[in-house]
């Protein structure tokens, strides 16, 4: 198992593709902390799927835009699994909004979710890391909307995902005296529950298809099974680097 003896939060981890993190994770030996913000039934859900199969997995709730809310989750893990040896920025939120309609809330909430929340979670956990000696793995999961405008009905989601993508490099910088990577995966069209209803629409979807080389939407463990990568002591020597996995759209 690649991942044998590592303890890792994935946030956003009850559905979609942290739900594959969170999966994969654990199947390959990690003991995983499910972080969740609203969906309490989701979280458990993916918890007992994992211990099902043998692994060891907890959930917890955290706004990870809060935080207070961050330091507890941090603390319940380290309270029930003694370190925490990877983390999984994966939550997030994507609204659909024409430019012109976008309110301040929506803007705020984006950024504060998408952005902050990735700062303050990286931050927790790598001031634990830091603490217990330990040569940590960081992968932010963002988007190719932070490198190429996709839509224009996605002007927050897009600027905070470029903001992520470079915070992913700053932090490398500043955490790499300490021996831990910061990277990040940009997943392409991934059908989720962020993206279905709008995915619904055979124009839409087809469009997509159409633009990607590999003709096809992205799957979520197309994602799972590279955060497996950069959880484990394969990329100790990889840090700062945006690794796109897009079936060829970006390029």
């Amino acid at each position: 198992m690649r991942l044998r003896d590592k303890v890792i939060i994935v946030t956003g981890g009850s559905r979609g593709i942290g739900r594959a993190c969170a999966t994969r994770c654990a199947k390959e030996g990690a003991k995983v902390t499910v972080n969740y913000s609203l969906n309490a039934a989701a979280a458990n859900e993916v918890v007992n799927a994992i211990t099902s199969l043998g692994g060891k997995a907890i959930a917890v709730q955290a706004d990870v835009s809060a935080r207070k809310e961050v330091e507890n989750m941090v603390n319940r893990t380290l309270d029930e699994f003694g370190s925490i040896t990877g983390l999984i920025n994966n939550a997030g939120i994507a609204p659909f909004v024409d430019f012109l309609a976008v309110d301040e809330e929506t803007w705020d909430r984006t950024m504060a979710v998408n952005t902050k929340g990735v700062f303050l979670v990286t931050q927790c956990v790598a001031r634990a890391m830091i603490t217990s000696g330990c040569s940590g793995r960081i992968c932010n999961v963002t988007s190719i909307s932070g490198e190429k405008a996709t839509s224009p009905l996605q002007v927050p989601y897009c600027t905070s995902k470029g903001a992520a993508n470079m915070f992913t490099k700053v932090a490398a910088l500043a955490l790499s005296k300490y021996n831990i990577t910061v990277n990040a995966i940009l997943p392409g069209t991934i059908e989720t529950d962020i993206n279905r209803e709008v995915l619904s629409r055979d124009d839409a979807r087809r469009s997509v298809e159409l633009a990607t080389p590999l003709k096809r939407l992205g799957d979520a463990d197309d994602i799972a099974h590279a955060t497996v990568y950069f959880m484990s002591e394969e990329s100790r020597w990889v840090t700062g680097s945006l690794l796109v996995i897009d079936g060829g759209y970006i390029a």
